[in-house]
């Protein structure tokens, strides 16, 4: 290639990266416009415990995305701790805050809800894949959580649209991944030379999902309550698996791209330690938080 060759693929190259930033710049802009105004049409229409909700999500992944900006956080440890915490918290919401409520509306239709849901969460992870291969806005794992953010959405509209009584913990315990999902999406933008703004987008798909849909939807009778806490236990629990650290090995969750995965030495049998406990102290945490807000 002479000179002449070499100078023009830079030039196309760059202005290809000047393009790609706008586009992201426009859409950022648009999503949060997008967001503030469903945030306002939330507290207008009276949701204001899901906007609560959906608040603290936003602000739980930007506080990540503060820490990948501000500080390094690549050691094993710091990222086992990360994941443990929140994939023991959503196992522990799937578990208590959504599967009773499944299968005490319906025990067969909700069981199998859960089983479709998980199998959904599945899916979406595997297939989800497919759509990032294109030269989008967002990159592979931001692409990732505004889908895993829109189907959050989605449940919690519907679930909090036709049982409003529902306590707040309920949501918190879904957006329990949203911290360690800021800063994995925000470190994933700036290695493929995205700015780090553009995690607006996932961050704010929860409520564009959900509160539109708190407001449409009608009373549900009791199978489709249970299908759909069914569904939306299945999708979490399989999030909070997948988010389960791992170390020393590559497993099933490596494979396929998982967020928990953990390269670590043979040797690091400290950091398995540290892996398997802060999986209990995640789940634990919620369990105190619970039985704390249960005895007010």
């Amino acid at each position: 290639m002479d000179t002449t060759e070499h100078t023009t693929s830079v030039s196309s190259s760059s202005q290809q990266h000047q393009h790609r930033e706008r586009v992201t710049l426009l859409v950022s802009s648009v999503t949060a416009a997008v967001f503030l105004t469903l945030v306002g049409l939330g507290i207008a229409a009276g949701r204001t415990k899901l906007t609560f909700v959906v608040l603290f999500g936003f602000a739980a992944m930007f506080a990540g995305v503060g820490i990948s900006y501000v500080g390094e956080f690549d050691t094993a440890n710091q990222q086992v701790w990360a994941y443990g915490l929140s994939s023991g918290a959503m196992i522990a919401s799937a578990a208590a805050l959504l599967a009773p409520k499944a299968i005490t509306r319906h025990a067969a239709y909700g069981g199998f809800a859960i089983a479709f849901g998980y199998l959904l969460g599945y899916a979406a992870h595997e297939l989800g894949h497919l759509v990032t291969h294109r030269n989008l806005p967002l990159n592979a794992a931001a692409g990732e959580l505004t889908i895993h953010a829109l189907a959050a959405g989605a449940i919690m509209g519907v679930v909090y649209g036709s049982l409003p009584g529902l306590s707040a913990l309920f949501g918190f315990g879904i957006l329990a991944h949203k911290f360690p999902a800021g800063f994995t999406g925000s470190e994933a933008l700036q290695q493929s030379g995205l700015p780090r703004y553009a995690m607006i987008v996932p961050a704010s798909a929860v409520a564009v999902a959900a509160i539109p849909l708190s407001i449409l939807t009608p009373s549900l009778s009791p199978i489709v309550q249970a299908v759909f806490f069914g569904i939306s236990t299945g999708v979490f629990a399989h999030v909070g698996i997948d988010m389960l650290p791992e170390c020393g090995h590559a497993g099933s969750h490596a494979d396929a791209g998982g967020h928990g995965s953990v390269q670590c030495s043979p040797e690091a049998d400290q950091t398995r330690r540290h892996a398997v406990l802060s999986t209990f102290v995640g789940a634990g945490a919620l369990f105190a938080l619970w039985q704390t807000l249960a005895m007010l």
